[in-house]
Order: C-alpha cells, then structure tokens, then sequence
C-alpha cells in the first residue's frame, strides 16, 4: 500500500507537468522528505539541491552537489555534501567523506548485491507501472519506466531510479522517504532559487491595457521524449476602468475568450474586482501587494502538515518575456498571480496556461491571438442574449438538417425555450423564444440533429446578459 501511494503521488504530477523535453524534469531541484505509518502520509520537512561541480573521482565523473534540510527555507537546519554518478549503467552516491551510499546497477534486472544506505545488500527489481490506460498486465519496461531496487526482504528500503533521467526519484532508509517534486511549476520555483528572483505584483495599468491567456494541452511523445501540444482556448482579460461599490474602489475587468476544440466564443464577460492600497480580491481571495520571493515551508492546515512553495520565475514566449510568481502546495492543481496584472490562475491537469499578449500603459508586448473558425465539423459559433426572453445562437453545420434546441435552467433542469427548424449547409443564425432570463445567470442549450447522413447532438451554455 505504501508504495502505490507514494508512486501515485509522484507520477501523476509527473504527467501533469510536461516539458520541452522530457529530460528537462530533473531542473526541479525540490524534494520533500516525509514518513507513511499506519496509512497516514505525515510530510517532516523540505530539501533543496544545489549542484556544484563535475568532478573525478577515481577516473570516475561525479557531479558535486549539496543538499539543503529544513522546515522552514529562511531557517536551514543541517547542509550535506555529496558525490553523484550515473556512468555506464551504474548509479553511485558518496558522501563527503567518500563513503558509499549507494551503488546499484540500474540495469540488471535479476536479483544482485548492492549498496543501499551505506549496506551492502541482496537487492531485488520492481518495475513502477506510471501507466493510466488499461489492461495493464504487459507492461514492457524501457529506460523511462522508474526502478525499484529494494533490499531483499524489506520492501521499504529502496532507491528509484529513472535510467533515462539519470535521477533518483524516491528513496526511503524505513523511517522517512525523500521524492523530487517533478512539474513546470517546481521548475519555475526552483530557477527563482537559483537566481534569487524578486518581484513587487504592484501593478500600474490604465483603462484599454489587457492581457491574453492561452491555453493549451501539453504531453510527451512516448518515443521522442519531446513535448507536443494542442490548443485549447485563449481568454482577453481587459481593463475598462475604475467605480466605486459600498465605499469601495473596484475595477471594471472584461473577459472574453475562444475555445479552439469547440469553435465558440466566450463572453464577453464583465466583473469586478475590490482594491486597496494593501491589496486586491480575485472573488473571495486576497492578494497583498507585496515584494514576492521564495518561500518554501511546511505549514499547518486542518491539524495537517502540508508543504507551501513560492517563487518568481521567468517566461519568454516568442521574444515576449514576463515575470510570474509561482505558488505549490500538494493540491494537483498550480497557482500563479502576475507582477504586472491583476488576474491570478489557475492550471489543471495537462493544461498549461502563458502569457502571449500584454499591453500595459499603451504599449504591446507579443503575439495577440484572434479566432479563428472550424469548418470540417458542426460546431457552435456563439450564444448570447438579445433580450431577457430571446437567444441567439449561430451554429455552423455540415449539412441542410433537421434541428431542434432546448434553453434550459440549471437550477431545475426545466426547459424555457425551443425551437424546430430546418438548417441550411454552412453558417445559421437561430432565435430561441424563452421564459423570462435573469441578468448573469448560467443556461443550458441541448442542441440535435439530424439528416440522411449526419446527425448528433452537443450542448454548450451561456450566461444572461438580460
């Protein structure tokens, strides 16, 4: 039990967080060492490694690093220094006394005498199955796929180890495991460390200044290693202006965005946002403006110990270079809040959200994304209200069909407009009769079709603007 959970924890971020390259992981220079007993993950502090130099040892190449312990980054508790060596198939650790830690061949698969935490021991092979599809009964281990070596008899002493990465992922001496936190974001944070990046989110911005999140799906290719992408969607968030709500100053933002795998246009969409000279709310969130730098601690929460990491990174996207501040903790999803704009996100899964466009104080940086439109499938162009009982929906479709669309109301799941009609090949514009709308509540639309060679359905929604 304890391994699946701890390999879970670890490879699920690691297919979450591709990279131009997938050997590019190992830049994550921050472990967390932690205990599982009696099925309770308790994490008991944070490590970061700082490589020095190449070295020879014995006509032998080792990398020199040290490692860094503690709970708190602004209180470092014990430093250790280290040799480090994966030449020929072989992975070896030495102490700063040149002690050997471990010396494990990585690639025998039969069972062999290795050194594991300083003892020289029987060391048996298990192959880590990363895989999310299934059946998952043949698993063909290649380089990439994370070793086991454990001490023959005592499963919960053991290295990981990815050949193809030359790292050690996981490690456990049977009282506390320590594992590399792999993920673009423990990246981020991990080059603020090394740079010791700083930055004010005091943004100074004037009404047309706006910035374009894109969003896009990113994963590795099994047998180049390299990271390919798709596009998802693109969101302009806009600054119209200042008003004053209860007392309070707030800001006039609009969003409005594309979703490239549906065809349909977002929004726009137009909120507000409280500031004070202390800070901003993003919804019920405070952001302080502050001086951001790296943070890496444990912290409690709900009587829990759990990790919080910080750091200021930078992007270049297409000559375009900006500052982000960069926040991790053990929820799978990713933080980040922006120097120069008010407009924090949020990344899940293997979406991956850059900056591709700012304009600040008038004056433009990169590549502003426009729309563009899906031809070779049925698609919705956009939903929208012209008045608080009429929809307009423009729909382009393959073929002449027979269409019918339903309004519904979340909140019950009732049906407040409809309409039959037929469809002509190419661009449609259909009104929809409703029920009385309310001014930014959400809507369902169900939509069928069909024809002598072609039909379906899909649904979408939409918020009121009536």
């Amino acid at each position: 039990m304890r391994i699946i959970i701890l390999l879970t924890l670890l490879f699920l971020t690691q297919i979450s967080f591709g990279q131009e390259n997938r050997k590019e992981m190992t830049k994550s220079k921050i472990y967390v060492r932690a205990t599982y007993f009696d099925q309770k993950n308790e994490f008991i502090g944070l490590q970061v490694r700082t490589d020095l130099k190449d070295t020879l040892i014995e006509n032998r190449n080792f990398i020199k690093f040290k490692t860094e312990h503690f709970v708190d980054y602004s209180d470092i508790e014990t430093t250790e220094i280290y040799f480090e060596s994966f030449d020929n198939g072989n992975y070896k650790l030495l102490n700063s006394s040149f002690e050997t830690v471990h010396d494990i061949d990585y690639n025998k698969t039969e069972e062999q005498i290795a050194t594991i935490f300083g003892n020289q021991v029987k060391s048996s092979l298990e192959y880590i199955d990363t895989r999310r599809s299934y059946p998952r009964d043949s698993l063909i281990a290649t380089d990439k796929t994370p070793r086991k070596y454990y001490t023959t008899g005592n499963s919960e002493i053991y290295a990981v180890i990815i050949p193809d990465l030359k790292t050690v992922a996981v490690s456990s001496n049977g009282q506390f495991y320590t594992k590399q936190l792999f993920g673009d974001n423990y990246n981020d944070i991990s080059e603020g460390i090394k740079n010791d990046f700083r930055t004010s989110n005091r943004f100074d911005i004037q009404p047309g200044d706006e910035i374009q999140l894109f969003y896009r799906r990113k994963w590795y290719n099994d047998s180049t290693g390299l990271a390919e992408y798709e596009d998802k969607q693109f969101k302009t968030v806009r600054y119209i202006g200042d008003t004053i709500v209860d007392g309070n100053k707030s800001l006039k933002i609009e969003i409005e965005g594309y979703n490239y795998l549906s065809g349909l246009k977002d929004g726009p969409e137009e909120f507000l946002m409280q500031v004070s000279d202390s800070g901003y709310y993003y919804g019920n969130q405070f952001i302080p403006f502050k001086e951001y730098s790296t943070e890496l601690k444990l912290i409690e929460k709900n009587g829990q110990k759990e990790f919080f990491l910080q750091g200021v990174s930078k992007d270049t996207i297409n000559g375009f270079t900006y500052e982000k501040i960069v926040q991790a903790t053990p929820d799978p999803s990713r933080y980040f809040i922006l120097p120069f704009f008010p407009m924090p996100f949020v990344e899940f899964g293997n979406v991956q959200v850059i900056i591709t466009y700012s304009k600040i104080k008038g004056i433009e940086k990169g590549t502003k994304r426009e729309r563009t439109y899906i031809t070779d499938a049925t698609n919705i162009r956009d939903i929208y209200s012209t008045s608080y009982k009429k929809v307009e929906l423009e729909i382009y479709l393959l073929d002449q069909l027979d269409v019918e669309i339903e309004i519904k109301d979340y909140d019950n799941d009732k049906v407040i407009g409809s309409l039959k009609t037929k469809s002509k090949k190419g661009i449609n514009s259909f009104t929809v009769k409703t029920e009385k709308l309310e001014k930014g509540k959400s809507y369902g639309v169900q939509i069928n079709y069909k024809g002598e060679n072609n039909s379906g359905s899909f649904s979408n929604g939409f918020k009121s603007k009536h």
